[in-house]
């Protein structure tokens, strides 16, 4: 996505130990270190004959993957724009490609991510359908997605499931468009009681090359975050995804 720009990427693996106590913890936790960052110069290597320009960074880190990410988040100098994960595409969530952790990830790392399907085949993305309830959407939230419409010269396809609460749909929209000057934004409605199946069904009607989401502990999107749900959008992702997180107001 961002070959043309001049962007920093790191390249992360954490490693952990599920033991303490033994007298070869220090050894094994050696040999997890090794094989962490052989695993990365192998990656590393695979990417630059990909990429020869793009500049990649390495980051072996021991400690559980939340872990690890607080703290990177915590450092101005390694605090990413974006966290990239990968998925495989199965039903059941421990085969996330960044194994079980993942959910947890998204659940409590408060980053923007991506997350790419196995067999994505990328595509410069020129519409992005964003699943919204239109009622929660600030600055926080509209600046990452922003700059990359932008970026990328992109449509916002914003998808609001109709429910029986009352939204004055006018305003909301205004207060939306604010947000994203510049930008090719629409406002579309549909009505499914199957959320996984309508927010689908309107990509790929509109041939949607990403979809983003919210990830709220509360309120319309709490339903897409529950774990049936989250295997169904994240572990099957039609296409690749944008994910943003809000917090509780």
């Amino acid at each position: 996505m961002f070959r043309e720009k001049k962007t920093k990427i790191f390249l992360l693996n954490a490693y952990d130990m599920e033991f303490s106590g033994s007298p070869y913890v220090m050894q094994v936790k050696d040999e997890l270190a090794d094989e962490s960052m052989r695993g990365l110069k192998k990656e590393l290597s695979m990417l630059h004959k990909l990429y020869p320009n793009v500049s990649i960074q390495l980051m072996s880190r021991y400690g559980s993957l939340i872990e690890v990410l607080r703290n990177e988040m915590s450092d101005e100098e390694t605090k990413p724009d974006f966290l990239v994960l990968g998925c495989r595409g199965e039903t059941v969530l421990e085969n996330f490609f960044l194994g079980s952790n993942a959910f947890d990830v998204i659940k409590h790392i408060d980053l923007p991510m991506i997350v790419v399907p196995r067999d994505a085949q990328y595509k410069k993305p020129t519409k992005i359908a964003f699943a919204t309830d239109l009622k929660t959407i600030d600055e926080n939230i509209a600046t990452p997605l922003y700059e990359l419409a932008k970026y990328f010269d992109a449509e916002l396809m914003f998808v609001n499931i109709l429910e029986d609460g009352y939204i004055d749909r006018l305003e909301a929209e205004q207060i939306i468009a604010n947000y994203f000057p510049g930008v090719k934004i629409s406002f579309n409605f549909i009505d499914d009681p199957d959320i996984y199946k309508g927010i689908c069904t309107f990509s790929a009607d509109n041939d949607a090359d990403m979809v983003a989401m919210v990830r709220y502990n509360y309120s319309f999107f709490e339903r897409f975050f529950k774990p049936s749900i989250t295997k169904k959008m994240v572990m099957q992702p039609q296409c690749p995804m944008i994910i943003l997180h809000g917090s509780p107001k």
